[in-house]
């Protein structure tokens, strides 16, 4: 049987974190000065959340094939369209389920964004996206066909209810 291959769009991953360990690969997104995006292939993670991610998903997937897509700079700040063309990696690269821990606001790069999930979703991808209380409407949970997590401190450890429309709440 073949592994899954998930997907983490993030701030990166550090393979060799205990909680990690196994089949990882990746690459980076960044804006070069004259705007143009470029690939790289520092996943590291810089500020830890990709990495917790990472482990979160290998204890569900001990066997599954990740693969990091560090879309955030090292201010911590990430645009649209390098989260866009973060899922479409993720897709080219044959990832069955990617994880998209951003929230972005509707506006500028929008369509790009719109754009790259719809072509994911298209592809046979699952779209797993946060979406944090008091940001309804923001992107790309609130796209069609993106699956949408919300944390929900009153739920047990472990514990997962469907929220509605796609929507489920965890702890």
């Amino acid at each position: 049987m073949t592994p899954l291959r998930i997907g983490i769009v993030d701030s990166g991953v550090n393979a060799w974190h205990s909680h990690v360990r196994g089949a990882v690969d990746g690459c980076a997104l960044a804006v070069s000065p004259d705007g143009r995006i470029v690939e790289h292939d520092d996943f590291r993670d810089r500020s830890g959340h990709g990495t917790a991610v990472a482990g979160v998903i290998r204890e569900g997937c001990a066997d599954a094939h990740l693969y990091a897509v560090r879309v955030f700079d090292d201010a911590g700040a990430a645009y649209p369209s390098v989260v866009a063309r973060g899922i479409l990696r993720a897709a080219a690269e044959g990832c069955d389920y990617i994880n998209l821990s951003v929230a972005i606001p509707p506006g500028p790069g929008s369509s790009a964004l719109e754009a790259a999930c719809a072509a994911a979703i298209e592809a046979g991808v699952v779209l797993v996206a946060c979406a944090p209380p008091g940001r309804e409407g923001w992107l790309p949970a609130s796209l069609p066909g993106v699956h949408a997590a919300v944390a929900d401190p009153g739920l047990a450890p472990g514990e997962v209810r469907e929220a509605g429309g796609r929507r489920f709440a965890a702890c």
